[in-house]
């Protein structure tokens, strides 16, 4: 039985799936599918329907030169492993819907990629800042990131007279 596999074929029947829009391989999963972000509820509830546990949420900058950002959502099993992973391209500034209503747990995942990717999820309960302070204007993770602006933080560490890769090294 290849819960993976029939799980993608379910997904194909329903018309969640689109055609590839690049040829990026993917590792570590024994399927995947092409979802476009219209479609990723009806995919997510079809994957807890059958069975599958949210695994995790992958974001990758292909803003240049697609003006995307590339979401994988992993999907598995726990009676045998099945890992299936569903891939959606969201243009920019398009929120994508937040999956924390199928899968609570997506909430985390949600905010974390909002926060250093800048890409919002339409519906999420409480997209609010988790690692960076408040109010953060730069998305870390994106790769037209260079380097931080200045910061008040900056001021009390060279004032300090410590020498920080002594003391945390």
């Amino acid at each position: 039985m290849d819960a993976a596999a029939d799980l993608a074929r379910s997904l194909e029947a329903r018309g969640c799936t689109v055609p590839a829009p690049s040829d990026h391989p993917l590792h570590g999963a024994q399927d995947s599918r092409w979802i476009a972000p219209a479609h990723l509820l009806r995919a997510a509830a079809t994957a807890r329907a059958a069975g599958f546990f949210y695994e995790s949420l992958t974001c990758v900058d292909r803003l240049d030169p697609h003006g995307v950002v590339e979401l994988i959502y992993t999907f598995n099993r726990w009676d045998a492993p099945a890992r299936l992973a569903l891939r959606v391209w969201a243009p920019s500034g398009e929120p994508v819907p937040s999956m924390c209503g199928i899968y609570g747990i997506a909430e985390w995942n949600e905010r974390e990629t909002w926060e250093l990717y800048g890409l919002r999820f339409s519906g999420h309960p409480n997209l609010t800042w988790l690692l960076l302070p408040e109010d953060t204007a730069f998305r870390p993770l994106l790769k037209s990131f260079t380097a931080p602006p200045p910061s008040v933080y900056d001021a009390t560490l060279t004032t300090s007279g410590h020498d920080d890769a002594r003391d945390h090294g």
